[in-house]
């Protein structure tokens, strides 16, 4: 409306945007009390706003308006705050976020994060798929806090229409007898009984770091795994194994020759570290394993340094798909036991393993062929005498 002069009257007239405007408001209070608004142009499309967030608050489904205007980057820092898991995780965690995911989405509303932002990101990482697999595992963490926090309806990540990022299914290849004799010889000769204790154990690498003299009990011939060496912030401390897995392991005949030779010349040494975390209580074990410091190993100088791991695989000759890492250990145990008919419910207990399945999973394919086992078992039945018996009814 413009008021204009008629005739020396002043007068309303209607403009061209006349009924054009967001003329109708819809007000509502939210859970809080607090009072909203939003403007249309439409009294029914303000109506219709209206149903719909009666209908939310009766459903407990109601998300504020203003809510999905959170920046994406500072909420994935406070998700990150509260991050379950052991310190450890949750570095590295923070770390991957903080390089591949915090940057590209700082700035951006949550609300303006859609199934193809997702899309695009994913195609901008330059980064193995298995390192985006688990990633995007901790982003769509990530969006699911936002929706229970009722910040955002949905989860961007759950669309069916986007492709989520899966690591190859590699198949574990085995290292044999000849390449672990080759590594143990060019290990420094502290650090060589560690072979025959991670392929006769399945022992993870910290896992043979932290083990201690009282873990082991020769009578008996077993293990007590009670704990690891791992690093937070690249400081050293003790922590319970991987899980939780405290457990039992036999102890090989060979291992217990290699470990007594072992103890012989480097005689256990007391290391005290924190337990959990960096200013966690501290302990005291007598650790089998230790550095030329007498000191716990450092997981990324013993992979580095001259006379450790990378040494010992140097010369070695492995097939272009093969890992070199220290889990070949592992798998070596592993594939062992299966491949000899070992119990895959007893292996999975005995590599710390939640869940058989998991372990089936993982070296299933080295369990040998039991199609002639099975066609010899069903044959032998069948053709085995059978007592005679009178017939019944006639039959």
């Amino acid at each position: 409306m413009k008021v204009v002069v008629v005739d020396g009257k002043r007068e309303r007239v209607k403009t061209d945007r006349h009924g054009k405007g967001h003329r109708w408001r819809a007000r509502w209070t939210d859970p809080s009390g607090k009072w909203c608004s939003e403007s249309f142009e439409k009294k029914g499309d303000a109506d219709n706003k209206l149903d719909r967030i009666k209908q939310d608050l009766r459903e407990n489904t109601y998300i504020d308006p203003d809510a999905g205007k959170t920046d994406t980057g500072a909420f994935t820092k406070e998700w990150l705050k509260g991050l379950g898991g052991d310190s450890a995780t949750k570095e590295q965690v923070s770390r991957q976020l903080g390089k591949h995911f915090i940057p590209y989405f700082t700035g951006r509303p949550l609300e303006a994060c859609l199934t193809s932002t997702i899309r695009t990101w994913l195609a901008s990482l330059a980064l193995e798929e298995s390192t985006k697999a688990v990633l995007f595992v901790y982003v769509n963490s990530m969006f699911d806090a936002a929706v229970d926090d009722k910040l955002i309806r949905s989860n961007p990540c759950q669309a069916k229409s986007l492709k989520k990022p899966r690591a190859a299914n590699r198949l574990v290849v085995p290292w044999n007898r000849a390449q672990l004799d080759s590594v143990q010889s060019k290990l420094a000769p502290r650090y060589q009984a560690m072979v025959p204790v991670g392929a006769g154990c399945g022992f993870r690498i910290g896992e043979i770091f932290g083990l201690a003299v009282e873990d082991i009990d020769f009578d008996a011939e077993e293990i007590h795994l009670r704990r690891q060496v791992k690093l937070l912030s690249s400081k050293r401390l003790f922590a319970p194994p991987k899980r939780d897995s405290t457990r039992v392991v036999p102890l090989p005949r060979f291992v217990a020759e290699a470990l007594r030779a072992h103890l012989e010349q480097f005689p256990p040494e007391p290391v005290t570290l924190p337990w959990g975390e960096l200013d966690g209580e501290e302990v005291t074990f007598n650790l089998v394993f230790t550095n030329i410091r007498k000191a716990a190993i450092h997981r990324s100088t013993f992979m580095y340094e001259p006379g450790a791991w990378r040494k010992g695989i140097g010369t070695t000759a492995f097939g272009p798909e093969q890992s070199t890492g220290t889990h070949a250990l592992r798998h070596y145990y592993a594939s062992t036991i299966l491949e000899n008919g070992g119990n895959i419910r007893a292996l999975a207990e005995f590599l710390g393993h939640k869940d058989p399945g998991f372990t089936l999973r993982v070296y299933g394919h080295l369990m040998p062929n039991s199609r002639d086992r099975a066609r010899h078992l069903l044959d032998e039945a069948w053709s085995a005498p059978r007592p005679e018996r009178a017939p019944e009814n006639g039959i």
